[in-house]
């Protein structure tokens, strides 16, 4: 059961990685820019009367698929794997320094009964 879920997120991540190369490849290229340096406005359909509108609606749709599609456990597979080629002991240590921190903070909350505070940021709090 949980491999057939695991093999259905593969193929939607695969796909959705795919879909993304191929409007890359097959997308149009990015215009000229003129003799000041700057590119037309009306390259930007964004730019069109009722574009905005548009350009949110796609906007989020593409923020949907991807939080549907499984492909940012890929991302953040790939960033994981990334971070400890390059650095395997301090891959490592973050990991212990991570897990004995909750490990700490749920005896902790386990010996007193209440959730632990939170932390405070910089010196003056």
């Amino acid at each position: 059961m949980q491999a057939d879920f695991v093999r259905r997120r593969m193929a939607q991540g695969i796909v959705a990685a795919m879909f993304a190369a191929s409007i890359v490849v097959a997308g149009p290229a990015a215009p000229e820019a003129g003799a000041d340096g700057k590119v037309p406005g009306w390259v930007n359909p964004c730019n069109l009367p009722g574009g905005k509108t548009a350009c949110g609606k796609v906007e989020e749709g593409a923020k949907w698929i991807y939080d549907k599609s499984g492909a940012d456990s890929v991302v953040e597979g790939v960033s994981e794997a990334i971070d400890f080629a390059s650095d395997p002991l301090g891959y490592m240590e973050q990991k212990l320094r991570s897990g004995t921190k909750s490990m700490f903070g749920a005896f902790g909350e386990e010996l007193t009964g209440k959730k632990p505070e939170p932390a405070k940021k910089g010196k003056g709090g």
